[in-house]
C-alpha cells in the first residue's frame, strides 16, 4: 500500500519545469551552488563541523555541474558468494561495476545532494548516481566500506538497528562507529526490525519502528538522521506522516526507476542491482527510466 501523493505530484509537475529552467540558467551564468565547480563538500566545513554518519565527498575542481534529467539510486544488499541467490552480489562483480562508474565518468552523490536535486532542482556533478546498501550485513564493513574509500565514492547504508551485533552476519556498533566517523558513508534508518510497515496494527507500532531506530542511530553513533528506506518497499500514508514528524525528509522504496526534479521525496524509486545484472544492463539502469527487467 502506497502513500497517496497526488497533491504533491500535481504541484511537482507544475514546478519541475520551473526548477529545471532556473537551475540550468544559474549553472550557465555561473550562479549555481559553488559556481560551476566541483568543490569538496568537506572543504566548506571544518573537521570539527563534520557530522558523524554523513558522507562528504571530494571532487576534482574540473568536474562540471548541471541539472540532470534523472538520477539512478542503486540498491544493493549483501556482498558474498551464495549460489543461486542473485540478490547477493559477488565482490568481483561489485568491483567490475565500480570500475565501470569510475572509467565512464560517473560521480556518486550523497543523500543531501540527492535531496537538494529533487526538492530544489540543484545542479549535480556530471553523470550522477546514488549508491545505497540495505540492512547492515558484515560485508558492508569488510568489503563495501574499504572499496568505496578506495574509489572515493560516497555511499549510503540503510541500517536495521535491532540487528546490530547479532551473530548472523551483522556488524557491531564499534564497526559502525568507525564508519560513521570516517565521513565516507551516510548511515541511515531501515527501521528497528525490518517489518512490512503498513501491516503493523497500530500507528504506535509503526512509530516505534521508525522513531526508535533514529534514536539508536543518535545514541550509538551521534547521527541526526533524515533518511529512511522502507523495508520491502512497504509503506502507507500513516507511515509517511510518521516519517515527517520524526524528522525524516526523504525515503526510498523498492519500486523500479530513476528519480527526477520534483519527485515526491517520500516515494523515491530505486534501481535493483543483483549478481545477475550484466555490465550492459548495469549501464542501461544508469541512464533509463524504463530499463529492461531482469
Amino acid at each position: 500500500m502506497k502513500a497517496l501523493s497526488k497533491g504533491w505530484k500535481k504541484a511537482a509537475a507544475a514546478a519541475a519545469a520551473v526548477l529545471l529552467f532556473s537551475a540550468s540558467v544559474s549553472a550557465l551564468t555561473g550562479c549555481a551552488p559553488e559556481g560551476n565547480k566541483a568543490a569538496s563538500s568537506a572543504a566548506a566545513v571544518s573537521d570539527a563541523q563534520l557530522k558523524p554518519g554523513t558522507a562528504y565527498v571530494k571532487r576534482d575542481p574540473s568536474v562540471t555541474y548541471s541539472v540532470p534529467e534523472g538520477v539512478s539510486i542503486l540498491m544493493y544488499h549483501m556482498i558474498g558468494n551464495i549460489p543461486n541467490n542473485a540478490a547477493v552480489m559477488t565482490e568481483a562483480n561489485l568491483r567490475l561495476q565500480m570500475n565501470y562508474l569510475r572509467d565512464h565518468g560517473y560521480h556518486p552523490i550523497t543523500m543531501q545532494e540527492l535531496y537538494d536535486y529533487i526538492t530544489k532542482g540543484a545542479p549535480l556533478p556530471e553523470k550522477p548516481v546514488c549508491i545505497t546498501f540495505d540492512d547492515g550485513y558484515l560485508d558492508s564493513y569488510t568489503i563495501v566500506y574499504p572499496m568505496m574509500k578506495e574509489y572515493g565514492f560516497p555511499w549510503t547504508l540503510f541500517l536495521i538497528t535491532d540487528d546490530v551485533g547479532k551473530p548472523y552476519n551483522r556488524m557491531t556498533w564499534d564497526q559502525l562507529k568507525e564508519m560513521a566517523d570516517s565521513h565516507t558513508v551516510t548511515i541511515a534508518n531501515h527501521t528497528l526490525s525490518h517489518p512490512k510497515l503498513h501491516n503493523l496494527a497500530t500507528a504506535k507500532e509503526k512509530e516505534k519502528e521508525i522513531v526508535e531506530a533514529n534514536q539508536a542511530l543518535k545514541y550509538h553513533l551521534g547521527i541526526d538522521n533524515a533518511w529512511l528506506a522502507y523495508p520491502y518497499g512497504d509503506y502507507d500514508d500513516q507511515v509517511v506522516e510518521i516519517c515527517k514528524k520524526a524528522g525524516i525528509k526523504m525515503a526510498v522504496t523498492t519500486d523500479s526507476g530513476r528519480v527526477h526534479v520534483g519527485s515526491y521525496p517520500y516515494e523515491l524509486k530505486r534501481v535493483y542491482i543483483g549478481n545477475d545484472i550484466s555490465l550492459a544492463r548495469f549501464s542501461e539502469r544508469l541512464n533509463k527510466d524504463n530499463y529492461a527487467p531482469v
